[in-house]
């Protein structure tokens, strides 16, 4: 007598099909009614799964931050947007959020999003954070800054010398890309004593740029699928290479980092003794954290995420800013007219050709109220970063709007909404710097380096470049009677710096050709 088949394929997929089924409807349940955030208000759909998120940013290409705008407007300030976040609205809470002197741990599922976990920036413990930060924060501080101005100078200087030749030759001035040159060349010269020289290339190296942005373009993918990132990692040289030049690139400068670490570790590194300083690299080595805090490794996500965040974040803050003062003639004819009062940087050489080597010194630009003001519209409508930066309160209960948050939340703040807000900022979109000399109470609602413990660490040389490279253009081509040619936007419109997504950076609508910019003959 044969014995029965009890366990056939037919009654494996029931079994299956129903301990799935039983498993969904408990996460269903529990999520809905019986989580810790079930009482914050929000869409069922968010709190029951996060492909609500993942279709509105990953397929529908950063579109979740406007679906978050809308839940506030119908739910209120705090909003459940996943199963495990909460996103708050009022502007007020964000120095509470992003508190300098609380404990503030990262969100894990955002700590390997970009593939740098050990990073400072994706660190998720808060005083890992605090002693990685440490050891990196002298090198960026606003005298570590004054102390390699001249490092920034060097690059706008030769900056202004192509716009010079630009001038000469008529021909179109692609801004986004000169500016990710520029800003790439400082943050690597001023960090690794050696850059790339994009502003040399003929075309700044667009190559690179635009890799760089379609980098961030899989942003919303990475959170999620890790893999991705590791099997890019993956990839040797010699094969990046072939498959693509941009990724070549790449992968080029990912490894030409590792290397550099390794020199400098075997001692055999001599770069830093043709130029002025040592690089950030020294910096850490020489430093007390231990010596797991020294691994090659960790120091190369250090070192990409220097240059990835100090590239993209200033050059779109730096166009922006370009876009709309060359727009508005009466914001670039009061701008210049209070460049032209500033004193010259002693220290600078003189070029009675070109007059581009008249540059002030930083502390001498950071005092003129009107060119500041311009900085800070820009830097309001450019954002900073796009994404919404999460954080969690470990030990702590957070109190807004009548809802006590609990410990060990996960809860974000986004600077677009805070920067379009009406009530802080009267006609958002516009470029008014006037708001910020007219209430000078405003600075506490500008969070494009975010705030508090995990601030952006480039923020005081991010200003320095904006100043610097800012000055220097509008002092040097500012529009005199008797110049033949005057600085002006090409066939570039308002909806050319509309951000339009969050890929993580402000992105702008597809087909996008870039603020570009030529010498008109007048």
């Amino acid at each position: 007598m044969e014995r029965p088949e009890v366990y056939n394929i037919d009654n494996i997929a029931f079994l299956l099909f129903l301990f799935l089924g039983t498993y969904a409807f408990v996460v269903i349940i529990y999520r809905l009614y019986l989580s810790p955030l079930s009482r914050f208000p929000g869409p069922k759909i968010a709190a029951v799964t996060w492909l609500y998120e993942f279709y509105h940013d990953a397929i529908r290409g950063g579109q979740y931050v406007w679906e978050i705008e809308k839940m506030h407007l119908r739910y209120g300030p705090i909003i459940r947007i996943n199963p495990e976040e909460l996103h708050v609205s009022d502007p007020d809470f964000y120095s509470i959020l992003y508190s300098q002197q609380q404990k503030r741990n990262k969100t894990i599922i955002y700590s390997k999003q970009f593939g740098t976990p050990d990073a400072a920036i994706g660190t998720v413990e808060h005083h890992v954070h605090r002693m990685r930060r440490a050891a990196l924060n002298p090198f960026f501080s606003k005298a570590g800054v004054y102390r390699l101005e001249s490092v920034v100078q060097e690059k706008v200087d030769l900056m202004l010398d192509k716009l010079w030749e630009f001038r000469e030759s008529g021909k179109l001035i692609p801004l986004n890309a000169m500016f990710a040159a520029f800003t790439n060349d400082v943050v690597m010269e001023y960090a690794f004593a050696r850059c790339d020289n994009r502003l040399e290339h003929p075309d700044f190296d667009a190559l690179f740029h635009e890799m760089m942005l379609s980098f961030s373009v899989l942003c919303h993918w990475t959170k999620y699928m890790n893999w991705i990132l590791k099997l890019g990692h993956s990839i040797p040289l010699w094969l990046a290479k072939r498959l693509d030049e941009g990724m070549g690139k790449i992968v080029s400068f990912q490894t030409s980092i590792a290397h550099q670490i390794q020199d400098i570790q075997n001692g055999t590194d001599k770069s830093h003794e043709t130029v002025s300083h040592k690089t950030i690299f020294h910096d850490i080595l020489s430093s007390n954290l231990p010596e797991s805090e020294k691994r090659l490794d960790r120091l190369a996500q250090e070192g990409q995420v220097i240059v990835g965040a100090g590239t993209e974040t200033t050059s779109w803050a730096l166009t922006v800013a370009m876009f709309h003062i060359l727009e508005n003639p009466s914001i670039r004819q009061r701008l210049e007219d209070e460049l032209r009062s500033v004193k010259l940087n002693p220290d600078n050489n003189h070029d009675d050709n070109h007059n581009q080597k008249d540059s002030p010194k930083l502390s001498d630009l950071e005092r003129l109220p009107y060119l500041t003001a311009c900085i800070q519209e820009c830097l309001r409508l450019s954002y900073g970063v796009t994404s919404r930066l999460a954080r969690v309160a470990p030990d702590q209960v957070l109190k807004i709007a009548g809802y006590d948050i609990p410990p060990g939340t996960s809860v974000a703040m986004s600077s677009v909404l805070i920067h379009r807000d009406g009530n802080i900022f009267p006609e958002p979109e516009k470029f008014r710097p006037e708001r910020w000399l007219e209430n000078p109470r405003l600075d506490r609602y500008l969070v494009a380096f975010s705030k508090g413990s995990r601030q952006c660490l480039g923020i005081n040389l991010a200003y320095a470049e904006l100043y610097m490279a800012l000055g220097g253009i509008f002092r040097t081509f500012a529009q005199r009677e008797e110049d033949e040619k005057r600085l002006v936007l090409y066939e570039t419109s308002s909806e050319d710096v509309e951000v339009v997504g969050d890929m993580f950076i402000p992105a702008v609508k597809k087909g996008f050709k870039g603020v570009r910019a030529v010498f008109e003959r007048i």
